[in-house]
């Protein structure tokens, strides 16, 4: 079997982004690995088998994937493919997973904190605590002085987000935050889950 067949999908998503990032450069790392290069960022791309299906394993320190506005094109990948049918169905049930986050998470978070910034300017993310395919737990600050933890699980049928705040936050900014995280919920919902 020629690499080429036997790793047909990676193949296929460093195609689609090599040609979507203008001036990169493709270095093949091994048969299974390659790297798509833009100037001094590097993005890595890796095909593995899980559990029978197909995982593209993607590092993108630099978040070229996101400022490249390119995280779309991966979540809908299989729809470019016109005549590979095989091709097609093995990628449209790939698990897509950049930086820790399966691609749909990704997306998630990406609307999630846009939601929160378009909701006031007092939100700022801070960081990432954990990133686990569907799972992610980051921080955020409401303000000079609350930082709140959100804790969101991407089920299958809903999307699910936990606030953790400190005991010392004063009960009328609880409710503020409380409302402001179930607006994005129902709206995250909404798009994601059609609920």
């Amino acid at each position: 079997m020629s690499e080429i067949k036997q790793y047909a999908e990676l193949e296929y998503v460093v195609d689609v982004l090599q040609k979507a990032i203008l001036g990169s450069k493709v270095k093949q790392l091994a048969p299974d690995e390659i790297a798509i290069i833009d100037g001094n960022a590097a993005i890595g791309l890796k095909q593995v088998e899980s559990n029978g299906s197909v995982e593209i394993v993607i590092r993108d320190k630099k978040e070229i994937l996101y400022s490249e506005e390119l995280l779309e094109t991966l979540y809908n990948i299989h729809k470019g493919i016109k005549h590979n049918e095989e091709l097609k169905a093995s990628l449209s049930s790939a698990n897509i997973i950049i930086n820790g986050l399966n691609i749909e998470a990704e997306l998630i978070f990406h609307a999630m904190r846009d939601h929160f910034y378009t909701m006031s300017d007092s939100y700022e993310f801070i960081k990432f605590i954990e990133k686990s395919n569907q799972l992610m737990k980051f921080n955020m600050s409401f303000g000079d002085d609350v930082i709140l933890e959100l804790v969101v699980l991407n089920k299958p049928d809903a999307i699910s987000i936990e606030t953790i705040l400190g005991k010392s936050v004063k009960p009328a900014v609880q409710a503020a935050i409380a409302a402001d995280v179930e607006s994005v919920r129902l709206e995250i919902n909404s798009e994601f889950k059609n609920k």
